[in-house]
């Protein structure tokens, strides 16, 4: 790194902050071993898991990485951000230090300028010409055959906006793409002999049968399942033919709020009020509130997650009741039969990458190394552990699945397969393969986890025509779009809760959607828009 960038590095990353998220390969032909290094050792520096945390306190100490170094003969000095610290903060640290690693993984989008910014700030190295000789099965999911069967959109979203390889990136390889929506108690359905519930008119039936047996309210959540701000969090919008925050519609870029459709799904939230079918305690439920009001009989739908809530509630409820039981919901529609091209949907690659920097001494090897995880065995070993120990082979109907072994499933001395999963390996979110069915299929323990996948999978294919791939922005354009976040941002959806909760007169709509406009809310969505087209004259 030339010490005269770096004072521009460190404002660049204060300013990301504020836009850092969460997130979610199989190797083909070409696949060879891994560059030999001599015993070469490299510098990695990552946050660690959450869930590893649990019972790691470094990387150093995970059966994944020691395997790995068994295998490749590489070995790697893990650098973690100290307790307490974020992400941000600590890459901020790690950018004004004296020495630099040799590879960094990182959320790139949450760098100002994004992937391409940092390559011309020399934090990384394009590896353009490196990954054809020296990242065979990598270059197979961008370039190759892979690579051509999925139409190059790994390719699209894994490279910079000038069309650049600037690390491995997270792989959505998988055919699941959507992982949360709407759920409902299954067993309640089919006491009163009701179906899963389509439209708004089923809905509210349905809600009016749970308030005359008792259930309090029929319909919780939280802000997020029911305000704009998120653009995976659908949940009765979708009826009304309009999605949240920023999507894409023709392929123009739109704002939620912006459209009728928003009015009229704000207008049927505030009926639900009303008649007292929704918990008007969403503006502030975090997810124990949420969990409790489902176990507990007061409320019977909300939005979550198959694993974080579907996964979390039901071995609690039925502990209690040994009939529980939740299922997924597909996306509201106007019509009974249609399907909503609004779901979650998460796209084949995250900007979540390994990068090398120009520091790395030794750059083809270290590039060599970190491709074994896009390779079979490299796959295997990142998602499934070591067989005979963390998994074994089945074959289900002349196909090989991966089956994990009660060290995982059953978790002696852990909390949670989750803990388990990640104590020994990454399964997901990591740069590799994600979304493996088999890990998937191990890692939701109940039928009605599985089937919610399918569920909530049944739009994957349109909706990949109205979500916004990962856009990067200007310094400039960060600016407006943080000015907006602080200001514009919370005085609409205090507007909007106010009209869901009966606080507010739905007539009030058009001045808080002039307010938002008159406060920079017009800047922001050109801003996305510029940013889009940035992205499509790459495709170009």
């Amino acid at each position: 790194m030339k010490t005269n960038k770096l004072t521009k590095i460190i404002v660049l990353a204060s300013a990301s902050a504020l836009l850092a998220g969460s997130f979610a390969g199989c190797g083909g032909k070409k696949e060879k071993e891994v560059a030999s290094t001599d015993g070469k050792n490299f510098t990695y520096w990552t946050t660690m898991q959450g869930e590893s945390a649990v019972s790691l306190k470094s990387y150093n100490e995970m059966m994944m990485w020691q395997e790995l170094e068994k295998r490749t003969g590489v070995h790697i000095d893990f650098i973690h951000p100290i307790e307490g610290s974020t992400g941000n903060e600590a890459f901020i640290a790690m950018m004004s230090g004296s020495e630099r690693p040799d590879m960094i993984e990182y959320d790139w989008s949450a760098y100002t300028g994004g992937a391409q910014q940092a390559l011309e700030d020399e934090v990384l190295i394009a590896l353009d010409d490196y990954i054809e000789e020296y990242a065979p099965n990598y270059y197979d999911y961008m370039e190759g055959e892979k690579g051509k069967a999925a139409n190059y959109r790994y390719k699209l979203m894994a490279t910079s906006e000038e069309g650049q390889y600037y690390g491995f990136n997270v792989l959505n390889v998988g055919d699941a793409k959507a992982f949360a929506g709407l759920y409902v108690r299954g067993d309640k359905l089919e006491e009163w002999g009701m179906e899963r519930p389509e439209t708004i008119d089923e809905w509210t039936a349905l809600f009016a049968k749970a308030k005359s047996e008792g259930f309090e309210k029929p319909l919780t959540g939280s802000i997020d399942a029911f305000s704009f701000k998120s653009a995976r969090t659908h949940s009765f919008n979708t009826a009304f033919n309009v999605g949240k925050d920023f999507y894409l519609e023709d392929g123009k870029v739109v704002f939620g709020p912006f459209q009728p459709g928003f009015k009229e799904y704000v207008a049927q939230l505030a009926e639900w009020t009303k008649a007292g079918y929704l918990d008007t305690g969403f503006v502030t439920n975090d997810s124990v509130k949420i969990e409790g009001n489902i176990a507990n009989d007061i409320s019977i739908a909300s939005w979550g997650f198959i694993g974080s809530a579907m996964g979390k509630i039901t071995p609690a409820a039925r502990a209690k009741n040994p009939d529980f039981s939740l299922v997924a919901c597909p996306a509201p529609v106007a019509k009974k039969g249609e399907i909503s091209k609004f779901q979650m949907r998460y796209n084949e690659a995250t900007t979540l990458a390994l990068g090398i920097t120009p520091e790395c001494g030794n750059k083809e090897a270290a590039i060599s190394w970190y491709d074994y995880f896009y390779g079979e065995e490299g796959m295997i070993l990142q998602i499934f552990g070591i067989e005979g120990d963390t998994f074994t082979k089945e074959e289900i109907d002349g196909e090989t699945h991966y089956v994990y072994t009660d060290k995982i499933t059953k978790h002696e001395g852990l909390n949670s397969i989750t803990d388990a999963l990640y104590k020994y390996m990454l399964p997901c979110n990591h740069p590799g393969y994600n979304q493996h069915e088999d890990y998937l299929n191990g890692y939701y323990q109940y039928e009605e986890q599985k089937d919610a996948l399918k569920v909530w999978n049944r739009a994957s294919e349109i909706a990949a025509d109205v979500v916004l791939p990962t856009l990067s922005y200007t310094e400039e354009e960060l600016e407006v779009n943080t000015n907006v976040k602080e200001i514009a941002l919370p005085a609409l959806e205090v507007a909007i809760c106010d009209m869901i909760l009966g606080k507010r007169s739905m007539d009030t709509w058009d001045d808080a959607i002039a307010e938002a406009k008159a406060n920079g809310y017009d800047d922001y969505l050109e801003n996305v828009q510029t940013a889009y087209d940035r992205f499509m004259a790459k495709i170009k």
